[in-house]
């Protein structure tokens, strides 16, 4: 699982560079993180699909497992290629949100813009799946950040979460202390200002303090940002992962 996060952060990155087109064509889709809204019984939201275009690849989760399928546009005609997962055995609700999933990219043919939303239509023209851009606003506990060069776990007996939240605020603790900063997001894009925190000096567990300036130091780094399957990756301009976030409680992206 960890190479497939990897590739599809990298296609994320070349997603995002083709991503500058005009308002109505590819471009406007392209490299922007997006989660099912429609066409698909969410089962409570408790498993949401996710996908990210680039200029020929789709690359997401089914709610379960990562898929990624070529694709070919000609004006507003798409046809999705074949649909390789990774092969997590799904516990329900996931499973059948999974399934109906994969069902309805077998069917698209077509694709449009309505509002902000990208709708994918079979060939009858008819709505099969319908997407709203993915945001991060949400609670967050963090699973793996960058530490040099190397991306690393949180100590044992450690927490960091982070809450962003809807204005463009970020707060958490940070292993020891409590942090707050801002955040601006683009379509697919994040900038993240330096933190602030409080100033409690712990002396356990052994490096702790390291820990809490590598994650400082991590978000600032974020040029970009996912969310597939309940799990939330701020990258770097090169596509690589320097935090990872699993959701903190159930809610919908």
């Amino acid at each position: 699982m960890h190479t497939a996060a990897v590739s599809v952060a990298l296609l994320f990155v070349l997603g995002l560079a083709a991503g500058c087109g005009g308002d109505d064509g590819p471009g406007s889709f392209v490299g922007v993180p997006w989660v099912v809204s429609s066409g698909v019984d969410l089962a409570g939201r408790d498993a949401v699909p996710s996908a990210t275009f680039t200029h020929d690849t789709v690359a997401g989760s089914t709610g379960c497992n990562g898929f990624t399928p070529p694709y070919t546009l000609d004006d507003e005609a798409m046809e999705i290629g074949t649909i390789a997962t990774t092969r997590m055995a799904c516990p329900p609700p996931a499973d059948a949100v999974e399934r109906a999933h994969l069902t309805a990219l077998g069917r698209v043919a077509a694709w449009h813009l309505d509002g902000s939303d990208l709708v994918l239509a079979g060939d009858d023209h008819y709505e099969v799946l319908r997407y709203e851009e993915a945001s991060p606003v949400g609670d967050w506990k963090v699973t793996a950040f960058l530490t040099g060069d190397a991306v690393t776990s949180p100590l044992p007996g450690t927490t960091i979460t982070a809450n962003f939240a809807d204005g463009g605020t970020q707060t958490g603790s940070s292993g020891c202390n409590a942090y707050q900063t801002s955040f601006t997001l683009g379509r697919g894009s994040i900038e993240i200002a330096p933190a602030a925190s409080t100033e409690i000096a712990c002396a356990a567990p052994e490096g702790v303090m390291d820990q809490e300036a590598s994650y400082l130091a991590a978000l600032p780094t974020a040029v970009g940002y996912r969310v597939d399957g309940g799990v939330l990756a701020l990258l770097s301009a090169e596509g690589t992962s320097v935090v990872s976030y699993s959701r903190a409680r159930e809610q919908a992206p």
